[in-house]
């Protein structure tokens, strides 16, 4: 059954054109949605996402590929590159897909699932004017830590979007009707008869 994405709560699985997503947060510009199967690829020659090979893939292909060849149905929006370190250098990024930034793991932290590997975060681990850094980007282990990888190694990466809170999705997992239509072949009486039992084993 689709719904609207803006009846599924923070932290609820859905389906966006079949492909698993959690729900981080509603918007007044939309809905932010975090693809959680990894893709894997390298960063780029350097830590600036702007200009990465990743942003350049999660932005084309990826993007055809997750939306059936409709990618207006994703939004634009806005990433702040500032560096683990504060660094502003690299400013911000416009674009439709990213993994999320450090700032956004910590923001989503009690719903954000670990990564089942080490994975890209957007965020620098420091930029040039610093310490003439340009090849250490943050990631975060499977562990939940926050660690640093050379921007020329492949790992994976969970791309975060923005969606329309009116645009409809299938909701994972078990669906009310299907509850319904479970409950449908007992008894008013048998169900009574089964709380009962498990109230009175502790299964309740």
């Amino acid at each position: 059954m689709k719904t609207p994405v803006l009846s599924a709560a923070p932290g609820q699985l859905i389906k966006f054109h079949g492909e698993p997503c959690l729900v981080l947060e509603h918007r007044t510009d939309g809905t932010l949605l975090l693809a959680t199967n990894q893709v894997q690829k390298p960063f780029g020659t350097d830590n600036d996402f702007a200009k990465s090979t990743l942003m350049d893939h999660l932005n084309g292909p990826w993007l055809e590929a997750l939306t059936e060849n409709h990618p207006e149905e994703v939004l634009p929006r806005i990433v702040d590159l500032t560096a683990v370190n504060g660094s502003k250098q690299y400013g911000f990024c416009k674009c439709k897909a990213a993994p999320l930034t450090l700032d956004e793991v910590r923001k989503y932290h009690a719903i954000l699932p670990k990564p089942e590997s080490w994975e890209w975060l957007a965020t620098p681990w420091s930029t040039p004017e610093v310490d003439d850094d340009d090849e250490w980007v943050a990631g975060l282990n499977s562990d939940g830590d926050v660690y640093n990888g050379y921007c020329g190694y492949t790992y994976g990466s969970r791309p975060a979007f923005l969606i329309s809170s009116h645009h409809s999705v299938e909701l994972d997992g078990i669906q009310p009707e299907e509850i319904t239509k479970a409950l449908a072949q007992f008894s008013i009486r048998e169900m009574l008869d089964e709380i009962r039992r498990r109230v009175s084993t502790g299964e309740a």
